[in-house]
């Protein structure tokens, strides 16, 4: 390696690594901002919130390495053009482009980890950090007594302190209703003070109460109360101290199995999405193939006529249809490989479930109810026939349905066809939909897999050529522009991902779009610092202007000059 790549190559590196972190932090804040309310004040701890953050950091190196390599590029080229490092390169001899090389070649590398980082460690990350933001966020508050309201984080109980000591210890005017026997407000403790502290690693909490009362009211249901013609019972006990104890295992953290996040996109990596969008398109095919199949066999207008099926539908359903046996005949022969289960052993088929007395009175119990069922209909048939007797034109009315009763049916057994091949494209109309949309999004998850890592090498071709046009190196004009083309990529990226999410461009165009919009400007830019253009100087534009107005000056004056010429007037 050359004296000149490793001095290029060390000006790059330090403001690479800083720009990174400093994204990344950036990007981490602005994600988790929005559950600070429900992550901060659990009392968790310093270990999971420092590992939260680091899972969450990782997630976010999608997008800070093209702003990192964006931004590094441009300060590292405009330091040197500033210091007229860049001018005594070229005097040199040494082109542009070789001096961009080393850096390029870095950026090839980064571009090669940065796809491996989002296939395979980003997914596993995300199923980690996602899962446990979701304990978190299920975790209750630490315990927080406030004066004068009611407190009810502690299950069953319902604690209101009237004043609250600067020691968090010391308690005045203590109220606690007791919801455990589960019949309301029947039990109830006031004390004048008390002490509230936790003890055994915080799983427990310890609160003395003094100088107090208990009071408990029996409900209707209890012996003696009113239920038995008594007077109810009315119990008030005073005490000078007493304790409870409250078990805190409700406020500690449970973890949830990472399983039951894994069938999320973001957590798979591209062969496992592929194999998703297979086996989707094997269910849309099953769904496509049993709208046309279920009316066939209903419908017998459709199943005399022999209606085909759409081109090529019946073929991959017989393919489909062959890898459903095999799969099921695989999941048959492991099943019979498997050991019979212990507990059905020592049951005989023929045994009986039930005592024969159980068996008998719900015999006699069924037959009761058969009885009273028939006494009923008969009662019900006997009045009916009773009213029609005595009805001469309700009889002729039956005699007129009578004869309308056959088409009637025709009628309600076309309207019951129409109505089944109308629900059965419905719900397999709308589960091929569903499974439809679902596959772009996989789709969509693909392409940004590649797109986010090639927008490295993007930006890179923005931001080194545009850092040696500025030639200002710091943190002032590099920032600037690099923020504005970060914005600019980020917005086409919502954009299209959008728009392909919607269905309106297909996947690869809507991800791929930031990127093939963004890439002639960093070609253009290559453009105009190899020929030393000054595109961020007013010299540049005012030359511009300039040769603007002599063109059309020139073609003002052409004509009054041929007219000389040729003697030409003007009318």
């Amino acid at each position: 390696m050359k004296k000149l790549d490793k001095l290029i190559i060390k000006a790059f590196l330090g403001p690479f690594v800083l720009t990174f972190l400093v994204v990344v932090f950036i990007l981490l804040m602005q994600y988790l901002l929005k559950y600070f309310d429900e992550i901060i004040g659990k009392g968790l701890g310093p270990l999971v919130y420092a590992e939260l953050l680091f899972f969450f950091s990782v997630t976010m190196t999608t997008l800070a390495l093209p702003l990192a390599v964006l931004l590094s590029s441009l300060m590292t080229f405009g330091n040197l053009g500033e210091h007229f490092e860049l001018t005594a390169i070229k005097s040199s001899g040494i082109s542009l482009v070789r001096t961009l090389l080393p850096i390029f070649v870095f950026t090839l590398f980064l571009t090669a980890f940065a796809f491996y980082n989002n296939d395979r460690i980003v997914p596993k990350v995300n199923l980690k950090a996602y899962s446990l933001l979701y304990d978190i966020r299920q975790t209750k508050p630490s315990l927080s007594l406030k004066e004068g309201s009611f407190y009810n984080g502690i299950p069953n109980y319902s604690i209101k302190v009237t004043k609250k000591y600067p020691d968090d210890v010391s308690l005045k005017g203590v109220i606690i209703y007791d919801h455990t026997k589960g019949k309301g407000n029947t039990d109830v403790i006031l004390a004048d003070s008390g002490r509230m502290y936790s003890f055994g690693n915080d799983k427990y909490l310890m609160l003395e109460m003094y100088k107090g009362y208990s009071y408990s009211e029996p409900k209707a249901d209890q012996p003696g109360s009113f239920a038995n013609n008594k007077p109810a019972e009315f119990m008030r006990n005073e005490f000078h101290s007493t304790k409870l104890i409250f078990s805190l295992e409700s406020f500690g953290m449970n973890s949830t199995p990472q399983e039951y996040f894994a069938s999320n996109k973001i957590m798979k990596n591209i062969g496992q999405l592929r194999f998703d969008i297979d086996s989707m398109e094997n269910k849309i095919v099953e769904a496509r193939y049993a709208i046309y199949q279920n009316a066939r066999t209903y419908n017998p207008y459709v199943n005399n006529t022999k209606v085909p099926f759409p081109a090529g539908l019946e073929q991959q359903y017989k393919v489909v249809d062959s890898l459903n046996r095999e799969r099921l005949r695989a999941l048959e022969a492991q099943r019979d490989s498997l050991p019979p289960s212990a507990g059905y052993a020592g049951i005989s088929p023929t045994e009986q479930l039930l005592p024969p007395s159980q068996l008998s009175a719900l015999e006699s119990n069924g037959t009761q109810q058969i009885e009273d069922y028939s006494k009923r209909r008969v009662v019900k048939e006997t009045v009916y026939a009773y009213s029609l007797a005595d009805t001469a034109l309700l009889r002729k009315s039956e005699a007129q349905f009578a004869k309308k009763q056959p088409m009637l049916d025709v009628y309600r057994s076309a309207v019951g066809q129409v109505r089944y091949v109308k629900n059965n494209y419905e719900v397999y109309g709308g589960r091929a939909n569903d499974l439809q949309r679902q596959i772009f999004q996989w789709h969509i998850e693909i392409h940004k897999k590649w797109a986010q890592a090639v927008a490295c090498l993007v930006m890179f071709l923005i931001g080194a050529p545009l850092g040696a046009i500025i030639k200002r190196g710091g943190l002032g004009v590099p920032v600037i522009v690099s923020i504005a083309f970060f914005i600019i990529y980020y917005v086409l990226t919502m954009f299209g991902e959008k728009w392909a999410r919607e269905g309106i461009v297909s996947p690869e165009l809507g991800i791929w779009s930031a990127n093939l919009i963004l890439l002639p400007f960093g070609l253009f830019f290559l453009r105009q610092a190899r020929n030393d253009a000054r595109l961020f100087e007013s010299d540049f534009y005012n030359v511009m202007i300039a040769k603007f107005r002599s063109a059309i000056g020139e073609k003002v004056r052409r004509p009054e000059v041929l007219s000389k010429a040729f003697g030409w007037r003007r009318r």
